[in-house]
């Protein structure tokens, strides 16, 4: 019996590896770079505890459903050619391609990368113009027209096989790529526009691209320090010319490292962000773009995330996806947590969600962009635990099915094996009896001749 007890263990432990390796859980990482073609949300790269520049690429498919409780990545077998964190990535007008610019790059042949997302293949586009000193260019940001044109802000000079950020020369020049012609020109920047890493860079429908948080100095020679969030810079990417609003509203600590999304009202929602490391304050606000004021609006700290820096946020139809991360707190301690989690906030409701599939109320928000009923939130959260139920019930009950099977099948294989057995030595008893009878004869055949 112990064959069989062997067997049953090494059963159990394939079907383990099967329904668990294989889910594609991917490390904690931070300072990764992603995006968004139709339905499936891309991540590429990234600092985790193993290196400091993974070449993995997951992906989501935000068609199907999944909660937050549930890792729903997906890993493309081919990684990308080089290893990169810091760096940033843009997806064409017609969904069919990203390319992957800058960052702290393994390999410093090139600085831009073409990934096709149908047949998973990776290429090095040849570039009109490409200005060689962009290679190893990082902490950058990236955003793109409907033309297809991208615009690559200042970075910095930082070396592969680091994750520290805020050192380097930084650069004074604005890069654009054309991605539909492969031309690349460099703008250098007036001497009243400072330069900036480890930004957000958001681009509003009216061509203005804004630029907020990060680092900055004031003179090349002059030490690095935190930009202001009141101190909004704008870039036009028709006249190809700078301008700076100052912003009132609450006051938003500065900090790097964070995150930005444009919603369907001109509000900008920025998330998490650093400021030497510590946590910052507040985690979520709101820049409305029509009067330039900052909010903060009133939010459930149901299915919120921890305080995060170096994540992602990308917008799909009205939620906000946080991915990964590392997680910050007031009191900085290492070894640092990064985190393989995803976040959803509807940005509707202005709530933290569990599931992109849960039944939005559509509550109004005010020209600040808070929720003008906070009891209407509240609802909506209730919504949203019982959504969170339903899908975590689906998901215990489909598991259940599936141990009572396997404890089924295995139970099959013992009676089969049991009474395979039992015939066996049945069978195995009764050729030993004819034999023996077949002597016994025998030998009194020989007395009696």
């Amino acid at each position: 019996m112990n064959k069989f007890q062997n067997l049953c263990i090494y059963v159990i432990l394939c079907f383990t590896y099967s329904f668990v390796i294989s889910q594609d859980i991917p490390e904690g990482r931070n300072q990764h770079s992603s995006a968004l073609i139709n339905d499936k949300l891309y991540f590429f790269g990234g600092v985790t505890q193993i290196t400091n520049s993974s070449n993995e690429v997951f992906y989501i498919d935000l068609s199907s459903t999944f909660d937050i409780f549930t890792s729903p990545f997906k890993k493309v077998l081919l990684g990308m050619p080089v290893g990169d964190n810091l760096g940033t990535c843009v997806s064409s007008p017609d969904n069919s391609t990203i390319f992957l610019i800058g960052g702290r790059m393994t390999l410093t042949s090139t600085a831009v990368y073409k990934f096709d997302p149908i047949n998973l293949q990776w290429t090095i586009p040849i570039i009109n113009g490409f200005n060689d000193s962009f290679i190893n260019r990082n902490e950058i940001k990236a955003v793109i027209d409907s033309k297809g044109k991208s615009y690559i802000f200042c970075g910095t000079d930082s070396k592969t096989g680091t994750n520290n950020v805020g050192g380097g020369n930084l650069a004074y020049e604005m890069s654009l790529f054309d991605t539909a012609s492969l031309a690349w020109s460099t703008l250098t920047l007036p001497t009243d526009v400072l330069p900036r890493t480890d930004y957000t860079a958001t681009l509003l429908p009216t061509g203005f691209i804004i630029y907020l948080g990060g680092y900055t100095k004031l003179t090349p020679s002059s030490a690095i320090t935190r930009a202001s969030f009141n101190d909004i810079l704008i870039f036009d990417t028709k006249s190809l010319s700078w301008s700076n609003m100052t912003a009132s509203g609450i006051t938003i600590q500065p900090r790097y490292g964070h995150s930005a999304v444009l919603i369907k009202d001109g509000n900008i929602i920025i998330f998490g962000g650093a400021s030497g490391s510590a946590q910052v304050y507040p985690d979520l606000a709101v820049l409305n773009t029509n009067i330039w004021i900052w909010s903060v609006p009133s939010i459930s700290t149901v299915n919120a995330p921890p305080s995060l820096t170096y994540h992602t946020a990308n917008l799909y139809k009205i939620y906000m996806i946080i991915a990964f991360g590392r997680e910050t707190s007031q009191v900085i301690t290492k070894p640092w947590i990064y985190s393989n989690n995803i976040y959803i906030f509807n940005t509707e409701t202005y709530s933290w969600v569990s599931s992109l599939n849960e039944v939005s109320q559509g509550a109004p928000t005010k020209s600040d962009g808070t929720a003008t009923n906070k009891g209407e939130t509240s609802n909506n959260q209730g919504d949203s635990s019982t959504d969170n139920g339903n899908s975590s019930t689906y998901k215990i009950i489909l598991y259940v099915v599936i141990s009572i099977g396997c404890i089924a099948f295995l139970s099959g294989l013992f009676v089969c094996y049991k009474n395979y057995y039992k015939n066996r030595t049945k069978i195995e008893k009764n050729l030993m009896s004819e034999v023996s009878d077949l002597h016994d004869k025998e030998r009194y055949s020989n007395r009696v001749i």
